[in-house]
């Protein structure tokens, strides 16, 4: 019997996973409608002073269908390139809802077409200030300020402090001020993300900060609090209350407003929070192997790194469910074994099972080739951030489960000759 916890299924049921598998193929992404809409209710409740602004992070999942979602809420969103405002546009979202944060910035037809339209664009470099307040002198404006300190689940979630290139350094403020009052800008919001999965206290620490900046540029109006929430995926993860650093920070507020008489605005960027849980990654296990009575057991799946880079890239780890393809859905703990689960790639680093570059085996149920592998929390820098294509393998399918129980396609699988479409082969060759 194993000593480590089996994971179980965060939304769907052991008979869903093979209706999907057997209706759509593997791998294939699955959306929960009512997670999705359960997490957009809980962020747009959080405690505030003087109103809350939701932007969706765009970049943790930008389906056309999971952006109608959130729009038809009345969420707002936030870029992190022109191209995803322009997916949202494309989904019907209205320019004058999203904000752009983004580390490339070029004052192209593309762009400023966004602008004219109403998207809010904040810089977060001194030459991006500078670069906005020639195309738009006498307009206004939002920065990305790095406060000098950060915070995130591993290193490279870390988005402040200066080992990070994200944001205005925070003593570069007089620069700032010099470049509003030369092309007669409005400064109005002030944003700062210190880090994907970040410490409430650090987070706390941020606004504070921020309230110290905003006195120095009366017309600030919004403190922009960035994203990183972090979700309690694993059974092993602790419950995070977020209503706890939001009144926390709803009373940093309301003490500024007493002091200045300033009411400033909160606006959040949650992208993790309001989909990973509402994601999961159905494979099959298409091979088993091991390395000897000594070694280690191996199953490998259908998907790997071309859908999921996070434990790769990251090393960190995602729950991981099997499923059998026929019989007895119940899997009994004393019938877990451990695996180690590794990706369809040709490359050593596709693990989904790593922790640190080491292997870190699961407890899964007596897992035979033909059976399934639900990878949960899935739903957020997954399918976006994946290895589209490596090894020529097509772009996974990905399905919405509706609020009903019922199934929709909403991404189809890619065929190999959508795969070369925009390849070109030079005549004579």
């Amino acid at each position: 019997m194993s000593e480590v916890a089996m994971e179980q299924l965060k939304f769907l049921e052991p008979e869903d996973v093979r209706a999907v598998a057997a209706q759509f193929g593997t791998p294939v992404f699955v959306y929960d409608e009512a997670t999705v809409r359960a997490s957009a209710t809980t962020m747009s409740t959080l405690p505030n002073a003087f109103g809350l602004t939701v932007r969706y992070s765009l970049k943790a999942c930008p389906s056309q269908a999971i952006i109608r979602l959130f729009d038809r809420q009345g969420f707002s969103f936030d870029a992190s390139s022109v191209w995803e405002a322009r997916r949202a546009v494309l989904a019907g979202v209205g320019p004058e809802r999203i904000s752009m944060t983004a580390q490339e910035a070029v004052f192209d037809e593309n762009l400023r077409e966004l602008i004219d339209q109403g998207l809010q664009f904040d810089a977060g470099s001194l030459h991006q200030l500078e670069e906005y307040g020639r195309a738009y002198p006498g307009g206004e404006v939002a920065i990305r300020i790095n406060p000098g300190f950060g915070s995130g689940l591993v290193g490279r979630l870390n988005s402040g402090g200066p080992q990070s290139s994200f944001g205005i350094w925070h003593e570069q403020l007089p620069e700032v001020k010099q470049i509003v009052e030369q092309y007669g800008l409005r400064l109005v919001r002030l944003q700062s993300h210190i880090g994907s999965g970040h410490h409430w206290d650090i987070l706390v620490d941020a606004v504070r900060t921020m309230l110290s900046f905003a006195r120095d540029f009366q017309d600030v109006h919004t403190l922009d609090l960035g994203g990183g929430y972090r979700v309690s995926a694993l059974r092993s993860d602790p419950v995070y209350d977020h209503t706890e650093w939001a009144r926390v920070v709803a009373d940093e507020l309301k003490q500024f407003a007493e002091e200045t008489g300033r009411r400033l605005h909160t606006e959040v960027e949650p992208g993790t929070y309001l989909t990973a849980l509402a994601g999961s990654l159905v494979t099959k296990v298409i091979d088993k192997t091991d390395t000897g009575a000594n070694g280690n057991s191996f199953l490998k799946i259908n998907s790997g790194l071309t859908e999921i880079a996070r434990p790769s890239y990251y090393g960190v780890q995602h729950p991981i469910v099997s499923v059998p393809a026929t019989g007895d859905v119940e899997r009994p703990a004393d019938d877990a074994e451990e695996f180690n689960v590794v990706g369809h790639c040709c490359i050593a680093g596709d693990i989904l099972t790593a922790k640190q570059e080491q292997l870190a085996p699961v407890a899964l149920g007596r897992t035979e080739i033909g059976d399934y592998v639900v990878v949960e929390r899935a739903g957020s820098y997954c399918s976006s951030m994946s290895m589209k294509n490596f090894n020529s393998y097509p772009e996974a399918a990905e399905v919405l489960r509706r609020a009903d129980g019922s199934f929709d396609l909403i991404r189809a699988r890619q065929s190999i000759e959508q795969v070369i479409v925009n390849e070109r082969i030079p005549e004579g060759l």
